[in-house]
């Protein structure tokens, strides 16, 4: 098989990419590989709404009619194991060599995991796929204690839908402040205390040595460093996750990321990489952000630049958002080092804005909380990039548009 255009994975990048293709025009031939079973679907739901609710089908972007009607061949439950890009073809677990003009690695991420005694009881989980998300929500069904392990946007969104299905939640977490790399001590404080006011109860500052299971070898229990045992008749673990980097590629060292420029090429002539595998330059640095909004505006960037090669540098600014329990919370930039922070509004009100900026005042993030109406005003701060005046930004009597 050949076509112009060979993309692999499937996910956000992957599927945002191709459809983008068709919207800017290209009307070449083009070929969607992905090694789940599923239609393209939308995995940020998975942590949110769609767990507590009574539909089992996945967040498909489109029905599969969508890719026959633009003509996208889609090729699903097929792992790309190797690239020859002399030859141009990549070459599949099941042997298929499919010849390409223009290849995609789009391959995402994968859950890190944890490798500690009885880890293999059944009731310990990891969300990631759709398969994981079904099986997640099945087992939910039928135990009352969940212990989450790692304290990130994922679990936090994990015990929110939890508690609104009635369970009860622990989360144990090896750091002092939950997301307090990316959203510093204050912020961190206030999403624990959110959690604890629904009931949810934090282990702090303490690591996992192992787990406990029944003579049905189902999970019972969460050991923790300190010697304590957390009743658990399912876990769920959430301790980051890992770029899938596992195709072996004649002429490209991937490692654990693959590293693309503004324009999403790799070192490769006509091999492109998008989404969460990848790293890229932004502002000054090299930045890895696994976000979905990331992965969609990425794809589309990369669409444009494989029609018109290096026609569009990608220079989006990050951004994302988590929901949890009737609260919402937006996050743009990208930094986990910061001079100080300056706070606009009240924390305890739950409407407020936090600038996280350099030794000369820059921003380089901004977290805010409970109210879009200053989105657009904090869009162009970012991108100003300009010092802020402490006392201005925190005067809520004065828009931010003015300063």
């Amino acid at each position: 098989m050949k076509f112009d255009i060979v993309v692999v994975g499937g996910s956000t990048a992957g599927f945002y990419l191709v459809k983008a293709l068709r919207t800017k025009g290209f009307s070449g031939s083009i070929c969607l590989i992905d090694r789940e079973d599923a239609l393209p679907y939308n995995r940020y739901k998975l942590s949110k709404n769609w767990l507590t609710g009574k539909k089992l089908d996945a967040p498909i972007f489109k029905p599969e009619s969508f890719f026959a009607e633009n003509e996208i061949k889609l090729q699903l439950n097929t792992e790309v194991v190797a690239v020859h890009d002399e030859k141009k073809k990549v070459v599949t677990a099941d042997h298929q060599e499919i010849t390409y003009g223009q290849l995609v690695l789009a391959m995402g991420a994968e859950s890190r995991h944890l490798h500690l005694p009885n880890d293999d009881a059944e009731g310990i989980f990891y969300l990631r796929s759709y398969h994981d998300a079904i099986k997640i929500k099945q087992w939910s069904e039928q135990v009352k204690d969940v212990v989450l392990i790692g304290a990130g946007f994922i679990s936090l969104e994990l015990a929110s839908s939890f508690r609104k299905l009635g369970l009860n939640v622990t989360v144990v977490e090896h750091g002092q402040h939950p997301l307090g790399r990316v959203v510093g001590p204050q912020a961190s404080e206030y999403f624990v205390k959110m959690h604890q006011e629904q009931g949810v109860k934090f282990v702090l500052g303490s690591g996992v040595e192992s787990f406990t299971h029944d003579q049905q070898h189902q999970v019972t229990g969460v050991v923790t460093d300190t010697g304590a045992t957390i009743p658990a008749q399912m876990v769920v673990v959430g301790v980051g996750a890992v770029s899938n980097t596992s195709i072996k590629a004649d002429h490209l060292e991937l490692g654990q990321n693959i590293v693309v420029n503004e324009y999403g090429e790799t070192a490769l002539k006509d091999v492109y990489a998008v989404g969460d595998a990848t790293i890229w330059p932004f502002q000054g640095e090299e930045i890895h952000v696994e976000h979905w909004e990331n992965a969609q505006s990425h794809g589309k960037n990369v669409a444009a630049n494989l029609i018109q090669p290096q026609s569009q540098p990608y220079d989006v600014l990050p951004y994302f958002w988590t929901d949890q329990y009737d609260q919402t919370f937006e996050y743009l930039g990208h930094t986990t080092k910061w001079d100080q922070t300056f706070i606009r509004g009240n924390l305890d009100s739950g409407k407020f804005t936090i600038a996280y900026v350099d030794e000369n005042q820059v921003p380089l993030a901004i977290l805010f909380a409970n109210g879009n109406d200053e989105r657009a005003d904090v869009t162009e701060l970012m991108s100003r990039r300009q010092p802020l005046d402490s006392e201005r930004f925190a005067d809520t009597n004065q828009p931010l548009s003015t300063l």
